[in-house]
Protein backbone atom coordinates (compact mmCIF):
# COMPACT_ATOMS: atom_id res chain seq x y z
CA UNK A 1 0.00 0.00 0.00
CA UNK A 2 1.48 3.36 -1.02
CA UNK A 3 1.88 6.31 1.34
CA UNK A 4 -0.63 8.31 -0.70
CA UNK A 5 -3.18 5.53 -0.48
CA UNK A 6 -2.64 5.11 3.27
CA UNK A 7 -2.94 8.87 3.79
CA UNK A 8 -6.17 8.94 1.76
CA UNK A 9 -7.71 6.22 3.91
CA UNK A 10 -6.65 8.01 7.07
CA UNK A 11 -8.31 11.21 5.89
CA UNK A 12 -11.51 9.27 5.07
CA UNK A 13 -11.51 7.78 8.54
CA UNK A 14 -10.88 11.14 10.17
CA UNK A 15 -13.68 12.88 8.30
CA UNK A 16 -16.13 10.07 9.02
CA UNK A 17 -15.06 9.94 12.64
CA UNK A 18 -15.50 13.67 13.11
CA UNK A 19 -19.04 13.52 11.73
CA UNK A 20 -19.82 10.53 13.95
CA UNK A 21 -18.36 12.11 17.06
CA UNK A 22 -20.72 15.00 16.58
CA UNK A 23 -23.70 12.86 15.59
CA UNK A 24 -23.34 9.54 17.37
CA UNK A 25 -26.20 10.39 19.65
CA UNK A 26 -28.49 12.15 17.23
CA UNK A 27 -32.20 12.05 17.89
CA UNK A 28 -33.91 8.87 16.76
CA UNK A 29 -37.53 9.82 17.22
CA UNK A 30 -38.69 12.28 14.66
CA UNK A 31 -41.87 12.71 16.68
CA UNK A 32 -40.19 14.00 19.83
CA UNK A 33 -41.75 17.09 21.36
CA UNK A 34 -40.33 20.00 23.25
CA UNK A 35 -41.79 18.62 26.45
CA UNK A 36 -39.58 15.54 26.24
CA UNK A 37 -36.69 17.14 28.07
CA UNK A 38 -33.78 15.26 29.49
CA UNK A 39 -33.79 17.63 32.46
CA UNK A 40 -37.27 16.45 33.49
CA UNK A 41 -37.08 12.75 32.70
CA UNK A 42 -37.59 11.60 36.27
CA UNK A 43 -38.75 14.78 38.03
CA UNK A 44 -42.53 15.09 38.07
CA UNK A 45 -44.30 18.24 39.18
CA UNK A 46 -47.08 17.70 41.74
CA UNK A 47 -50.68 17.78 40.66
CA UNK A 48 -53.00 18.11 43.63
CA UNK A 49 -55.81 15.64 43.17
CA UNK A 50 -57.84 13.88 45.86
CA UNK A 51 -56.35 13.77 49.32
CA UNK A 52 -54.60 10.40 49.82
CA UNK A 53 -56.83 8.03 51.76
CA UNK A 54 -59.98 10.11 51.28
CA UNK A 55 -63.16 8.69 49.79
CA UNK A 56 -62.89 11.03 46.82
CA UNK A 57 -62.31 8.79 43.80
CA UNK A 58 -59.61 9.19 41.16
CA UNK A 59 -62.24 9.97 38.53
CA UNK A 60 -63.44 12.91 36.62
CA UNK A 61 -67.16 13.37 36.08
CA UNK A 62 -68.28 10.22 34.31
CA UNK A 63 -70.45 10.28 31.18
CA UNK A 64 -74.05 10.99 32.09
CA UNK A 65 -73.26 12.01 35.66
CA UNK A 66 -75.47 14.67 37.17
CA UNK A 67 -74.71 17.18 39.87
CA UNK A 68 -77.91 18.39 41.47
CA UNK A 69 -78.51 22.07 42.02
CA UNK A 70 -78.70 23.79 45.41
CA UNK A 71 -80.86 22.24 48.07
CA UNK A 72 -83.11 24.13 50.46
CA UNK A 73 -83.99 23.35 54.05
CA UNK A 74 -86.64 20.73 54.05
CA UNK A 75 -86.10 20.09 50.34
CA UNK A 76 -85.49 16.83 48.59
CA UNK A 77 -82.18 15.05 48.45
CA UNK A 78 -79.69 15.57 45.67
CA UNK A 79 -79.04 13.39 42.68
CA UNK A 80 -76.02 11.37 43.72
CA UNK A 81 -76.08 7.65 44.05
CA UNK A 82 -77.44 8.00 47.58
CA UNK A 83 -79.59 10.95 46.61
CA UNK A 84 -77.42 13.53 48.36
CA UNK A 85 -73.73 13.29 47.47
CA UNK A 86 -72.30 13.46 43.98
CA UNK A 87 -69.03 11.69 43.14
CA UNK A 88 -66.55 14.22 41.78
CA UNK A 89 -62.90 13.88 41.06
CA UNK A 90 -59.78 15.52 39.83
CA UNK A 91 -59.72 17.69 36.75
CA UNK A 92 -58.30 15.66 33.83
CA UNK A 93 -54.68 16.60 33.28
CA UNK A 94 -53.25 17.54 29.94
CA UNK A 95 -51.61 14.79 27.95
CA UNK A 96 -48.46 14.97 25.92
CA UNK A 97 -48.90 16.91 22.67
CA UNK A 98 -49.15 14.89 19.51
CA UNK A 99 -51.23 14.38 16.39
CA UNK A 100 -54.10 12.94 18.44
CA UNK A 101 -53.69 15.08 21.55
CA UNK A 102 -56.83 17.12 20.99
CA UNK A 103 -59.03 14.05 21.02
CA UNK A 104 -57.26 12.32 23.88
CA UNK A 105 -57.38 15.42 26.05
CA UNK A 106 -61.12 15.71 25.50
CA UNK A 107 -61.83 12.30 26.99
CA UNK A 108 -63.22 12.27 30.49
CA UNK A 109 -62.84 9.54 33.06
CA UNK A 110 -60.12 7.84 35.03
CA UNK A 111 -56.83 9.68 34.93
CA UNK A 112 -53.40 8.10 35.02
CA UNK A 113 -50.34 9.81 36.46
CA UNK A 114 -48.13 11.54 33.94
CA UNK A 115 -45.90 8.96 32.29
CA UNK A 116 -42.16 9.47 32.21
CA UNK A 117 -41.24 11.28 28.98
CA UNK A 118 -39.21 9.46 26.39
CA UNK A 119 -35.54 10.42 26.68
CA UNK A 120 -34.34 13.01 24.21
CA UNK A 121 -30.99 12.21 22.73
CA UNK A 122 -28.49 15.07 22.48
CA UNK A 123 -28.87 17.11 19.32
CA UNK A 124 -25.77 17.24 17.16
CA UNK A 125 -24.53 16.50 13.66
CA UNK A 126 -25.78 13.52 11.75
CA UNK A 127 -24.22 10.08 11.55
CA UNK A 128 -22.51 9.44 8.20
CA UNK A 129 -24.05 6.63 6.22
CA UNK A 130 -20.71 4.94 5.81
CA UNK A 131 -20.61 4.25 9.55
CA UNK A 132 -24.13 2.80 9.92
CA UNK A 133 -24.56 -0.92 9.49
CA UNK A 134 -28.03 -1.49 7.94
CA UNK A 135 -28.27 -4.79 9.83
CA UNK A 136 -28.40 -2.87 13.12
CA UNK A 137 -31.78 -1.36 12.24
CA UNK A 138 -33.25 -4.85 11.75
CA UNK A 139 -31.50 -6.42 14.74
CA UNK A 140 -34.16 -8.38 16.72
CA UNK A 141 -32.41 -8.01 20.05
CA UNK A 142 -31.23 -10.65 22.50
CA UNK A 143 -33.11 -13.93 22.75
CA UNK A 144 -33.80 -13.38 26.44
CA UNK A 145 -35.17 -9.89 25.79
CA UNK A 146 -38.66 -8.62 26.56
CA UNK A 147 -41.13 -8.71 23.67
CA UNK A 148 -43.90 -6.17 23.23
CA UNK A 149 -46.56 -8.78 24.07
CA UNK A 150 -44.73 -9.69 27.26
CA UNK A 151 -44.47 -6.01 28.17
CA UNK A 152 -48.21 -5.49 27.74
CA UNK A 153 -49.03 -8.60 29.76
CA UNK A 154 -46.73 -7.53 32.57
CA UNK A 155 -48.17 -4.02 32.59
CA UNK A 156 -51.67 -5.42 32.96
CA UNK A 157 -50.71 -7.41 36.06
CA UNK A 158 -47.94 -5.39 37.68
CA UNK A 159 -48.52 -1.72 36.83
CA UNK A 160 -49.21 0.02 40.13
CA UNK A 161 -51.42 2.71 38.59
CA UNK A 162 -53.65 0.11 36.94
CA UNK A 163 -53.84 -1.88 40.15
CA UNK A 164 -54.77 1.24 42.10
CA UNK A 165 -57.50 2.29 39.66
CA UNK A 166 -58.94 -1.22 39.67
CA UNK A 167 -60.17 -0.47 43.19
CA UNK A 168 -62.57 2.04 41.66
CA UNK A 169 -64.64 -0.89 40.41
CA UNK A 170 -64.69 -2.40 43.89
CA UNK A 171 -65.79 0.95 45.29
CA UNK A 172 -68.51 1.16 42.65
CA UNK A 173 -69.76 -2.25 43.78
CA UNK A 174 -69.91 -0.86 47.30
CA UNK A 175 -71.91 2.13 45.99
CA UNK A 176 -74.43 -0.27 44.43
CA UNK A 177 -74.78 -2.00 47.79
CA UNK A 178 -75.17 1.33 49.57
CA UNK A 179 -77.76 2.59 47.09
CA UNK A 180 -79.93 -0.47 47.66
CA UNK A 181 -80.06 -0.14 51.44
CA UNK A 182 -83.40 0.77 53.02
CA UNK A 183 -83.84 3.59 55.51
CA UNK A 184 -83.78 2.51 59.16
CA UNK A 185 -86.98 2.68 61.27
CA UNK A 186 -87.04 4.97 64.29
CA UNK A 187 -87.74 3.91 67.87
CA UNK A 188 -89.05 6.63 70.17
CA UNK A 189 -89.99 6.45 73.87
CA UNK A 190 -91.57 9.25 75.86
CA UNK A 191 -93.51 10.08 79.01
CA UNK A 192 -96.41 12.55 79.06
CA UNK A 193 -98.45 14.33 81.71
CA UNK A 194 -95.77 14.31 84.37
CA UNK A 195 -97.12 16.64 87.12
CA UNK A 196 -95.12 19.23 89.02
CA UNK A 197 -95.89 17.63 92.34
CA UNK A 198 -99.18 15.75 91.96
CA UNK A 199 -102.58 16.12 90.37
CA UNK A 200 -105.45 17.16 92.69
CA UNK A 201 -109.12 17.99 92.31
CA UNK A 202 -108.09 21.64 92.28
CA UNK A 203 -105.49 21.03 89.61
CA UNK A 204 -106.74 17.97 87.74
CA UNK A 205 -104.70 16.39 85.00
CA UNK A 206 -103.19 13.22 83.78
CA UNK A 207 -103.05 10.40 84.12
CA UNK A 208 -99.28 10.09 83.48
CA UNK A 209 -98.71 8.28 80.21
CA UNK A 210 -95.76 6.18 78.98
CA UNK A 211 -95.37 5.57 75.22
CA UNK A 212 -93.20 3.41 72.97
CA UNK A 213 -93.35 4.55 69.33
CA UNK A 214 -92.02 2.96 66.12
CA UNK A 215 -91.79 5.11 62.99
CA UNK A 216 -91.18 3.34 59.70
CA UNK A 217 -90.37 5.32 56.51
CA UNK A 218 -92.27 4.22 53.41
CA UNK A 219 -90.61 4.92 50.04
CA UNK A 220 -93.77 5.19 48.00
CA UNK A 221 -92.05 6.98 45.09
CA UNK A 222 -89.48 4.15 44.77
CA UNK A 223 -86.41 6.34 45.33
CA UNK A 224 -84.37 3.34 46.47
CA UNK A 225 -84.93 1.49 43.18
CA UNK A 226 -84.04 4.65 41.24
CA UNK A 227 -80.86 5.12 43.29
CA UNK A 228 -79.88 1.51 42.64
CA UNK A 229 -80.41 1.92 38.90
CA UNK A 230 -78.16 5.02 38.90
CA UNK A 231 -75.50 3.20 40.92
CA UNK A 232 -75.51 0.22 38.59
CA UNK A 233 -75.20 2.48 35.55
CA UNK A 234 -72.34 4.29 37.28
CA UNK A 235 -70.65 0.98 37.97
CA UNK A 236 -70.91 -0.04 34.32
CA UNK A 237 -69.56 3.36 33.28
CA UNK A 238 -66.59 3.03 35.62
CA UNK A 239 -65.83 -0.43 34.26
CA UNK A 240 -65.80 0.93 30.70
CA UNK A 241 -63.65 3.86 31.83
CA UNK A 242 -61.19 1.42 33.39
CA UNK A 243 -60.98 -0.42 30.10
CA UNK A 244 -60.21 2.88 28.40
CA UNK A 245 -57.51 3.58 30.99
CA UNK A 246 -55.98 0.23 30.10
CA UNK A 247 -56.11 1.13 26.39
CA UNK A 248 -54.30 4.41 27.02
CA UNK A 249 -51.76 2.77 29.31
CA UNK A 250 -51.02 0.20 26.62
CA UNK A 251 -50.38 3.14 24.30
CA UNK A 252 -47.82 4.41 26.84
CA UNK A 253 -46.18 0.98 26.76
CA UNK A 254 -46.11 1.13 22.96
CA UNK A 255 -44.24 4.43 22.99
CA UNK A 256 -41.87 3.48 25.79
CA UNK A 257 -41.02 0.18 24.08
CA UNK A 258 -40.30 1.83 20.72
CA UNK A 259 -38.17 4.46 22.47
CA UNK A 260 -36.19 1.65 24.11
CA UNK A 261 -35.72 -0.08 20.76
CA UNK A 262 -34.56 3.15 19.12
CA UNK A 263 -32.16 3.90 21.97
CA UNK A 264 -30.72 0.41 21.66
CA UNK A 265 -30.09 0.99 17.94
CA UNK A 266 -28.17 4.13 18.85
CA UNK A 267 -26.04 2.25 21.37
CA UNK A 268 -25.21 -0.49 18.86
CA UNK A 269 -24.35 2.11 16.22
CA UNK A 270 -22.13 4.05 18.62
CA UNK A 271 -20.33 0.88 19.73
CA UNK A 272 -19.68 -0.18 16.13
CA UNK A 273 -18.33 3.27 15.37
CA UNK A 274 -15.93 3.18 18.33
CA UNK A 275 -14.66 -0.25 17.27
CA UNK A 276 -14.19 1.01 13.71
CA UNK A 277 -12.27 4.07 14.87
CA UNK A 278 -10.05 1.94 17.12
CA UNK A 279 -9.23 -0.31 14.18
CA UNK A 280 -8.36 2.69 12.00
CA UNK A 281 -6.12 4.13 14.68
CA UNK A 282 -4.35 0.81 15.29
CA UNK A 283 -3.79 0.27 11.57
CA UNK A 284 -2.33 3.74 11.16
CA UNK A 285 -0.02 3.36 14.14
CA UNK A 286 1.33 0.07 12.74
CA UNK A 287 1.92 1.38 9.21
CA UNK A 288 3.18 4.90 9.97
CA UNK A 289 6.91 5.63 9.72
CA UNK A 290 8.59 7.53 12.58
CA UNK A 291 9.78 10.32 10.26
CA UNK A 292 6.37 10.77 8.55
CA UNK A 293 4.99 14.08 9.93
CA UNK A 294 1.72 13.78 7.98
CA UNK A 295 1.05 10.35 9.44
CA UNK A 296 1.77 11.68 12.95
CA UNK A 297 -0.74 14.47 12.47
CA UNK A 298 -3.25 11.93 11.22
CA UNK A 299 -2.71 9.76 14.31
CA UNK A 300 -3.30 12.71 16.63
CA UNK A 301 -6.38 13.75 14.72
CA UNK A 302 -7.82 10.23 14.69
CA UNK A 303 -7.14 9.86 18.44
CA UNK A 304 -9.21 13.00 19.07
CA UNK A 305 -11.97 11.64 16.86
CA UNK A 306 -11.93 8.38 18.82
CA UNK A 307 -12.35 10.20 22.13
CA UNK A 308 -15.30 12.09 20.75
CA UNK A 309 -16.84 8.86 19.52
CA UNK A 310 -16.42 7.38 22.99
CA UNK A 311 -18.13 10.42 24.45
CA UNK A 312 -21.03 9.92 22.06
CA UNK A 313 -21.20 6.28 23.16
CA UNK A 314 -21.55 7.45 26.75
CA UNK A 315 -24.41 9.76 25.79
CA UNK A 316 -26.29 7.05 23.91
CA UNK A 317 -25.74 4.61 26.79
CA UNK A 318 -27.23 7.11 29.20
CA UNK A 319 -30.20 7.66 26.87
CA UNK A 320 -30.72 3.90 26.72
CA UNK A 321 -30.73 3.74 30.53
CA UNK A 322 -33.31 6.53 30.61
CA UNK A 323 -35.51 4.59 28.18
CA UNK A 324 -35.15 1.49 30.37
CA UNK A 325 -36.27 3.52 33.38
CA UNK A 326 -39.34 4.83 31.59
CA UNK A 327 -40.50 1.38 30.50
CA UNK A 328 -39.66 -0.21 33.87
CA UNK A 329 -41.96 2.25 35.66
CA UNK A 330 -44.86 1.27 33.39
CA UNK A 331 -44.15 -2.43 33.94
CA UNK A 332 -43.82 -2.12 37.72
CA UNK A 333 -40.34 -3.59 37.68
CA UNK A 334 -38.15 -3.23 40.78
CA UNK A 335 -35.07 -0.99 40.41
CA UNK A 336 -32.73 -3.98 40.54
CA UNK A 337 -34.19 -5.41 37.31
CA UNK A 338 -34.25 -2.16 35.32
CA UNK A 339 -30.63 -2.34 34.13
CA UNK A 340 -31.22 -5.77 32.57
CA UNK A 341 -34.28 -4.69 30.56
CA UNK A 342 -33.61 -5.40 26.88
CA UNK A 343 -36.16 -5.20 24.05
CA UNK A 344 -36.80 -8.22 21.86
CA UNK A 345 -38.11 -7.54 18.38
CA UNK A 346 -37.20 -5.47 15.37
CA UNK A 347 -38.44 -1.99 14.64
CA UNK A 348 -39.54 -3.32 11.28
CA UNK A 349 -42.80 -5.25 11.24
CA UNK A 350 -44.43 -6.76 8.17
CA UNK A 351 -48.14 -6.00 7.96
CA UNK A 352 -50.54 -7.15 5.31
CA UNK A 353 -52.81 -4.60 3.74
CA UNK A 354 -55.06 -2.97 6.32
CA UNK A 355 -58.83 -2.65 6.01
CA UNK A 356 -60.24 0.48 4.47
CA UNK A 357 -60.53 3.53 6.68
CA UNK A 358 -64.33 3.24 6.74
CA UNK A 359 -64.06 -0.28 8.15
CA UNK A 360 -61.46 0.86 10.68
CA UNK A 361 -63.78 3.66 11.82
CA UNK A 362 -66.66 1.20 12.17
CA UNK A 363 -64.43 -1.09 14.25
CA UNK A 364 -63.47 1.82 16.51
CA UNK A 365 -67.12 2.79 17.00
CA UNK A 366 -67.85 -0.78 18.06
CA UNK A 367 -64.81 -1.42 20.22
CA UNK A 368 -63.59 1.82 21.80
CA UNK A 369 -64.27 1.59 25.56
CA UNK A 370 -64.51 5.36 26.01
CA UNK A 371 -67.35 5.41 23.48
CA UNK A 372 -68.98 2.49 25.29
CA UNK A 373 -68.75 4.47 28.52
CA UNK A 374 -70.40 7.45 26.86
CA UNK A 375 -73.26 5.27 25.61
CA UNK A 376 -73.79 3.89 29.09
CA UNK A 377 -73.69 7.50 30.25
CA UNK A 378 -76.80 8.27 28.21
CA UNK A 379 -78.64 5.49 30.05
CA UNK A 380 -77.27 6.77 33.31
CA UNK A 381 -78.53 10.27 32.54
CA UNK A 382 -81.98 8.79 31.93
CA UNK A 383 -81.79 6.99 35.25
CA UNK A 384 -80.88 10.29 36.90
CA UNK A 385 -84.10 11.81 35.53
CA UNK A 386 -86.12 9.00 37.09
CA UNK A 387 -84.29 9.51 40.37
CA UNK A 388 -85.06 13.23 40.39
CA UNK A 389 -88.71 12.56 39.66
CA UNK A 390 -88.79 10.05 42.49
CA UNK A 391 -87.21 12.68 44.75
CA UNK A 392 -90.29 14.88 44.28
CA UNK A 393 -91.90 13.12 47.21
CA UNK A 394 -90.37 12.57 50.62
CA UNK A 395 -90.85 9.33 52.46
CA UNK A 396 -94.16 8.78 54.20
CA UNK A 397 -93.60 7.96 57.87
CA UNK A 398 -95.88 5.31 59.31
CA UNK A 399 -96.31 5.90 63.03
CA UNK A 400 -97.18 2.91 65.20
CA UNK A 401 -97.52 3.05 68.98
CA UNK A 402 -97.89 -0.56 70.09
CA UNK A 403 -97.94 0.22 73.81
CA UNK A 404 -99.28 3.19 75.77
CA UNK A 405 -99.53 2.87 79.53
CA UNK A 406 -101.72 5.28 81.49
CA UNK A 407 -101.03 5.30 85.22
CA UNK A 408 -104.36 5.76 87.10
CA UNK A 409 -103.07 4.74 90.53
CA UNK A 410 -103.12 8.32 91.90
CA UNK A 411 -106.87 8.36 91.21
CA UNK A 412 -107.52 4.98 92.80
CA UNK A 413 -108.49 3.49 89.45
CA UNK A 414 -106.94 0.64 87.52
CA UNK A 415 -104.28 1.59 84.97
CA UNK A 416 -104.95 1.20 81.22
CA UNK A 417 -102.99 0.29 78.10
CA UNK A 418 -103.71 1.25 74.51
CA UNK A 419 -102.12 1.59 71.03
CA UNK A 420 -102.03 4.20 68.33
CA UNK A 421 -101.47 4.47 64.56
CA UNK A 422 -100.66 7.49 62.43
CA UNK A 423 -99.09 8.75 59.23
CA UNK A 424 -96.79 11.75 58.66
CA UNK A 425 -96.13 13.06 55.16
CA UNK A 426 -94.87 16.22 53.53
CA UNK A 427 -97.31 18.20 51.40
CA UNK A 428 -95.69 18.69 47.95
CA UNK A 429 -97.00 22.21 47.51
CA UNK A 430 -93.91 24.36 46.99
CA UNK A 431 -90.91 22.10 46.46
CA UNK A 432 -91.49 19.24 44.07
CA UNK A 433 -87.85 19.15 42.89
CA UNK A 434 -88.82 21.01 39.73
CA UNK A 435 -85.39 22.54 39.20
CA UNK A 436 -83.39 19.34 39.51
CA UNK A 437 -85.84 17.50 37.25
CA UNK A 438 -85.40 20.14 34.55
CA UNK A 439 -81.66 20.06 35.03
CA UNK A 440 -81.54 16.26 34.78
CA UNK A 441 -83.62 16.35 31.59
CA UNK A 442 -81.22 18.92 30.15
CA UNK A 443 -78.33 16.66 31.17
CA UNK A 444 -79.80 13.88 29.02
CA UNK A 445 -79.69 16.09 25.95
CA UNK A 446 -76.21 17.28 26.82
CA UNK A 447 -74.95 13.72 27.24
CA UNK A 448 -76.40 12.69 23.90
CA UNK A 449 -74.65 15.61 22.21
CA UNK A 450 -71.39 14.66 23.92
CA UNK A 451 -71.83 11.10 22.66
CA UNK A 452 -72.35 12.32 19.11
CA UNK A 453 -69.31 14.59 19.40
CA UNK A 454 -67.18 11.74 20.75
CA UNK A 455 -68.24 9.50 17.86
CA UNK A 456 -67.13 12.16 15.38
CA UNK A 457 -63.82 12.71 17.19
CA UNK A 458 -63.08 8.99 17.29
CA UNK A 459 -63.81 8.65 13.58
CA UNK A 460 -61.52 11.61 12.92
CA UNK A 461 -58.85 10.11 15.18
CA UNK A 462 -58.94 6.87 13.20
CA UNK A 463 -58.63 8.76 9.93
CA UNK A 464 -55.65 10.70 11.25
CA UNK A 465 -53.95 7.53 12.50
CA UNK A 466 -54.62 5.68 9.24
CA UNK A 467 -53.34 8.62 7.22
CA UNK A 468 -50.17 8.79 9.29
CA UNK A 469 -49.69 5.04 8.88
CA UNK A 470 -50.02 5.24 5.08
CA UNK A 471 -47.79 8.28 4.79
CA UNK A 472 -45.08 6.89 7.08
CA UNK A 473 -45.04 3.64 5.11
CA UNK A 474 -44.73 5.53 1.84
CA UNK A 475 -41.91 7.66 3.25
CA UNK A 476 -40.03 4.57 4.45
CA UNK A 477 -40.49 2.77 1.13
CA UNK A 478 -39.33 5.83 -0.78
CA UNK A 479 -36.12 6.04 1.27
CA UNK A 480 -35.37 2.32 1.02
CA UNK A 481 -36.18 1.85 -2.65
CA UNK A 482 -35.22 5.15 -4.27
CA UNK A 483 -32.81 7.05 -2.02
CA UNK A 484 -30.66 4.49 -0.17
CA UNK A 485 -29.46 2.60 -3.27
CA UNK A 486 -28.47 5.86 -4.95
CA UNK A 487 -26.63 7.29 -1.96
CA UNK A 488 -24.85 3.98 -1.39
CA UNK A 489 -23.62 3.85 -4.99
CA UNK A 490 -22.65 7.52 -4.88
CA UNK A 491 -20.67 7.12 -1.67
CA UNK A 492 -18.86 4.07 -3.04
CA UNK A 493 -17.89 6.03 -6.15
CA UNK A 494 -16.88 9.17 -4.23
CA UNK A 495 -14.79 7.15 -1.81
CA UNK A 496 -12.86 5.61 -4.68
CA UNK A 497 -12.37 9.04 -6.24
CA UNK A 498 -11.16 10.55 -2.98
CA UNK A 499 -8.76 7.66 -2.35
CA UNK A 500 -7.34 8.21 -5.83
CA UNK A 501 -6.96 11.92 -5.14
CA UNK A 502 -9.45 13.06 -7.80
CA UNK A 503 -11.63 15.06 -5.36
CA UNK A 504 -10.68 17.19 -2.37
CA UNK A 505 -11.40 16.49 1.28
CA UNK A 506 -13.93 19.34 1.40
CA UNK A 507 -15.87 17.88 -1.52
CA UNK A 508 -15.80 14.44 0.07
CA UNK A 509 -16.98 15.80 3.41
CA UNK A 510 -19.95 17.42 1.64
CA UNK A 511 -20.92 14.02 0.23
CA UNK A 512 -20.57 12.52 3.70
CA UNK A 513 -23.00 15.12 5.04
CA UNK A 514 -25.51 14.20 2.35
CA UNK A 515 -25.14 10.51 3.21
CA UNK A 516 -25.51 11.31 6.91
CA UNK A 517 -28.78 13.12 6.26
CA UNK A 518 -30.16 10.13 4.37
CA UNK A 519 -29.07 7.74 7.13
CA UNK A 520 -30.77 9.88 9.75
CA UNK A 521 -33.94 10.12 7.65
CA UNK A 522 -33.96 6.34 7.19
CA UNK A 523 -33.73 5.67 10.90
CA UNK A 524 -36.34 8.29 11.78
CA UNK A 525 -38.70 6.99 9.09
CA UNK A 526 -38.44 3.46 10.47
CA UNK A 527 -39.21 4.63 14.02
CA UNK A 528 -42.02 6.87 12.79
CA UNK A 529 -43.68 4.05 10.86
CA UNK A 530 -43.45 1.68 13.81
CA UNK A 531 -45.08 4.22 16.06
CA UNK A 532 -47.74 4.97 13.45
CA UNK A 533 -48.63 1.26 13.41
CA UNK A 534 -49.05 1.15 17.17
CA UNK A 535 -50.94 4.46 17.23
CA UNK A 536 -53.43 2.91 14.83
CA UNK A 537 -54.02 0.13 17.36
CA UNK A 538 -54.74 2.73 20.03
CA UNK A 539 -57.07 4.74 17.80
CA UNK A 540 -59.14 1.70 16.80
CA UNK A 541 -59.07 0.12 20.26
CA UNK A 542 -57.96 -3.26 18.89
CA UNK A 543 -54.63 -4.95 18.19
CA UNK A 544 -54.95 -4.96 14.42
CA UNK A 545 -51.19 -4.71 13.73
CA UNK A 546 -48.50 -6.61 15.66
Amino acid sequence: MSVVERTSRIVVACVAGLALAHGGSARVDGQQTDSDSRSSTIVEFPNLGPMPGSLEPSLGPGPGSFDAGPQFPGGTAGSGIMGGRQRTGRVPRGKRPGPLASTLAANRGMQLPESLPAPELPTSRLIPATTVDPAILDDPGPAHGLTLDDAIERMMTANLDIRALRHEITQADADVLTAGLRANPLLYMDTQFIPYGKFTSATPGGPTQYDINITYPLDLSRKRQARTAVARSARSTIEAQFQDVTRRQIDNVYRAFVSLQAARVDVLTARATVRRQEQFLAELERSARPDDAAAADGIDHLALVLERARGSLGETTEAFADAQEGLAVLLGMPPGETAGLEPRGSLRSDVSDLPQVEELSAMALRCRPDLHAARIGVSRAGAEVKLQRANRFDDVYLFYDPFTYQNNQPFGAPSATSWALGVTCALPIYNRNQGNIARAESNVGQTKLELASLERRIASEVRLAEREYRRSREALEQIETAILPRITATMRRKTEQFAAGRITADDYEGHLDDAAEVAQAHRDALVRHRRAMLDLNTAVGLRIVP
